[in-house]
């Protein structure tokens, strides 16, 4: 369960040195008395903000989505604008994968699901699922307008965040090419997005 959703003062400080930790030594070899170390606090104050670790995982991946997507909300973009709506969505999604932690966090979960099988239910709550969701939340209010003709729109959230996603996350994770820049994000993102609304806009 997470108790985390607003954290402030020493669970801000517990998640810093968690991100910090976990990016340094990956999953399996932190444990929580390392991050209790790092952030300066006893361990029992560190199970008393999150219930495990791999719940304290989960909410550094949350805090770091919201960190790119914290300045929208569905309800702030315009339903009638579709394309320019989902640009910003597009961009605020890819920025967020391809950034250099995000990225690090991605491949710690690649490397360490096996032995710990559920951090990969942690991972895609606190991630994936949570900015699916909310793209999911702006595709219904723009299907309510009538601006796009949407059957399922929990399928055309998904199908919006792999034509945004493509290949450009895959080459980062496996180092095929150096960081993407704004240009190639800006290009991968408008792409996206013509292809989205010619499947879909009435």
């Amino acid at each position: 369960m997470q108790r985390n959703e607003a954290p402030g003062g020493k669970a801000e400080s517990i998640l810093t040195a968690a991100k910090r930790a976990f990016l340094a030594g990956g999953f399996g070899a932190v444990s929580m008395d390392t991050i209790a170390r790092e952030a300066g606090v006893s361990k029992a104050t560190v199970y008393a903000h999150f219930g495990s670790k791999e719940e304290l995982f989960g909410a550094v991946i949350g805090r770091e989505c919201e960190l790119y997507f914290a300045p929208f909300s569905a309800g702030e973009l315009d339903p009638r604008d579709v394309r320019a709506s989902l640009t910003v969505l597009g961009r605020r999604f890819l920025e967020l994968v391809l950034a250099p932690d995000a990225i690090a966090l991605h491949r710690i979960i690649l490397g360490e699901v096996t032995r710990f099988p559920a951090l990969g239910q942690v991972f895609w709550s606190a991630g994936p699922e949570r900015q699916r969701a909310r793209i999911e939340a702006f595709l219904r209010s723009a299907a309510a307008s009538g601006a796009l003709s949407l059957p399922d729109t929990w399928l055309a959230a998904e199908h919006f965040v792999s034509l945004v996603r493509g290949e450009i996350h895959l080459r980062q994770v496996l180092r095929v090419e150096s960081p993407a820049g704004e240009r190639e994000i800006a290009l991968a993102v408008a792409g996206a997005v013509d292809t989205f609304v010619r499947a879909f806009a009435r």
